[in-house]
């Protein structure tokens, strides 16, 4: 070969592979890469056919997943035994299909009439890691001169390209698979834990006759309160779980206490708010993340002003998740019949909300309440929280007027509110 064609064919060959190589490690679909990787092959030879076929394990064959000139090869499939592929991963040559001697000789005579059809003239393994990843089927060349040294190698090195993309692509299917079964897995696992978690609070309410649902409620509220002011993540499922246990301490205490229908005496009042710290105690032995749980459920009757208990926090000293909480645990209460008591309406809770906001309740967890509630009364959302526990006897347009002041008031319009921790 004259040696300004050579240099010519060489530096056409390393332009060839080189776009090879920048097609492989793009993010285009697989089966586009396989089929413009086998074409580059074709194109640089000169060869009119070929074909690339994949190798699986189980069950043990090549599959056509690619091919050019060749109608109807994709998809053909190619049986190997055991021995074969061993022959396969070791061979370093290309095969001659008309001429093995060795254990290949079945396989070629075995497959003669679909070698035959896809005109093969030589296969090359595709080698990657020390496996055997699959052939590439090469026809004779358009001028039938004979597969050259130079020529060899190339094929070789483009196989080799191949072969890695196809084990890198196997790989990356492998680790989607067992990514998606980790997801399962880990869904499976955090509803169990919530299964487990509201099963807690249902046993806390069994104590209280009048309360039944109630550790569950608390729970849909929060979560509500705190999507609306933009918590997500693991901040939300705690304040979630804390919804589930914010009560329950009260394991402990007399259940004669938690369903006495009389004023309860300074005694029994010190032992029900004992159940804040008892909770506390409970939870906090469990690890991280139950810590910051535990101290929700402790702080849950804090007041933003600072006449809480069992800590007297003020403000910010108070958690955020604790905060909603104690709006969320306060509505149910105000909603429910009580031994003390019956049912307040709707309205008469929401004047205890606007009363009670910067003294007992924080500013920005009332305004999230009540932007939730007048879109459900609204019909602006798919989303039933709040009404089905309100009911429907109540008059939506004075309702949706005194939340719509309230908002007002809390954006800043109006001084009313001012936190006792500002």
């Amino acid at each position: 070969m004259k040696p300004d064609l050579s240099r010519r064919r060489m530096l056409h060959n390393f332009t060839a592979l080189t776009e090879l190589a920048a097609e492989i490690s793009s993010t285009h679909n697989f089966e586009e890469v396989t089929r413009a990787s086998l074409h580059t092959l074709l194109g640089a030879l000169a060869i009119p056919r070929g074909a690339i076929a994949r190798y699986t394990a189980k069950p043990r064959q090549l599959k056509i997943v690619a091919a050019k000139g060749l109608a109807g090869a994709v998809g053909q499939r190619i049986a190997l035994d055991r021995e074969e592929v061993e022959l396969l991963t070791r061979r370093v040559t290309p095969l001659a299909i008309q001429g093995e001697s060795d254990g290949l000789a079945d396989f070629a005579e075995r497959n003669r009439e679909l070698l035959k059809r896809l005109r093969v003239h030589i296969s090359v393994p595709m080698i990657a890691r020390g496996e055997f990843i699959g052939l590439i089927f090469l026809s004779e060349k358009f001028t039938r001169e004979e597969y050259s040294e130079e020529d060899i190698e190339f094929v070789g090195a483009i196989s080799r390209s191949i072969a890695i993309a196809f084990y890198n692509h196997r790989l990356l299917v492998s680790l989607k698979r067992k990514a998606e079964e980790n997801r399962r897995l880990y869904g499976e696992m955090r509803q169990i834990y919530r299964d487990t978690v509201r099963a807690f609070g249902a046993a806390i309410d069994l104590k209280d006759t009048y309360t039944s649902g109630h550790s569950d409620r608390v729970a849909r509220y929060a979560e509500a309160i705190a999507k609306e002011m933009g918590i997500t993540g693991q901040e939300l499922d705690h304040i979630g779980v804390a919804g589930y246990l914010h009560d329950i301490g009260k394991i402990t205490v007399d259940r004669a206490i938690i369903n006495n229908p009389r004023p309860l005496t300074e005694k029994e009042f010190g032992e029900l708010n004992r159940h804040v710290t008892t909770g506390f105690e409970i939870l906090s032995n469990i690890r991280h993340p139950w810590d910051e749980i535990a101290y929700m459920t402790k702080c849950h009757h804090e007041k933003v002003d600072g006449t809480g208990y069992p800590q007297g926090l003020r403000g910010n000293e108070i958690p955020l998740g604790a905060k909603i909480v104690t709006l969320a645990d306060s509505f149910d209460a105000m909603m429910t019949d009580r031994p003390y008591r019956s049912r307040l309406t709707l309205e008469q809770t929401l004047s205890d909300f606007r009363l009670q906001t910067g003294k007992q309740f924080d500013e920005d967890v009332v305004a999230a309440f009540c932007r939730l509630l007048l879109r459900e009364i609204k019909g602006a959302t798919r989303d039933r929280v709040f009404i089905p526990m309100i009911g429907l006897k109540f008059d939506r347009v004075a309702i949706a007027a005194t939340l719509d002041s309230m908002i007002a008031e809390l954006a800043g319009t109006s001084p009313q509110y001012r936190s006792a921790a500002s």
